[in-house]
């Protein structure tokens, strides 16, 4: 291709083709079909200077969106899962167990806690909910209230501990805290 030759213009005379051609594979996601494009003239401009026929310019352009297009639904998807797998990895207790094993201390100081970590101790947690299920109605994604939710229970434990002392040592079990 000769030194000259400004390899942006036919592609951006084709834009719109282009962002079609992307956002037709993505369905409504516009803005990812806008970045998936952008990255790929920023990757014409940088490998530009191995394509020889600038008659081919268009369909190897379209080969490059394709990739990049296949990575980013891998990546999205593999986002998804692992979501979805943290989400289900979370532990939950039984409610007939809770009632038995939990110490007095602990519905106070859950009662501290922001409202959103609050929601999500008391009812992924202490009730039979999915985590899932409590972010979709607290308009979390799973991964966010898993987050959270580790998070609620890391400042829980610290409180505990702060409150109770040595009897956290087991887990709480057989409180024998003053109510």
């Amino acid at each position: 291709m000769p030194p000259d030759y400004d390899i942006l213009a036919p592609l951006l005379a084709r834009r719109e083709e282009l962002l079609g051609f992307l956002a037709a594979r993505l369905g409504s996601d516009h803005a990812d079909a806008e970045d998936l494009l952008q990255h790929g003239f920023a990757k014409a401009l940088a490998s530009a200077g191995m394509l020889r026929d600038d008659e081919r310019l268009v369909p190897w352009f379209h080969q490059l969106l394709r990739h990049a297009l296949i990575d980013h639904i891998r990546a999205r998807r593999a986002a998804t899962d692992h979501e979805h797998r943290w989400a289900d990895d979370t532990l939950t207790l039984a409610p007939a167990e809770t009632a038995r094993q939990l110490c007095r201390c602990l519905e106070p100081l859950v009662a501290t806690l922001p409202h959103a970590q609050v929601e999500l101790i008391r009812r992924a947690e202490l009730g039979d909910e999915s985590v899932s299920a409590v972010a979709t109605s607290l308009g979390l994604t799973a991964n966010a209230a898993s987050v959270a939710l580790h998070r609620a229970r890391a400042t829980l434990r610290t409180k505990l501990v702060s409150f109770c002392g040595d009897c956290t040592s087991g887990a709480c079990l057989d409180c024998d805290c003053e109510p």
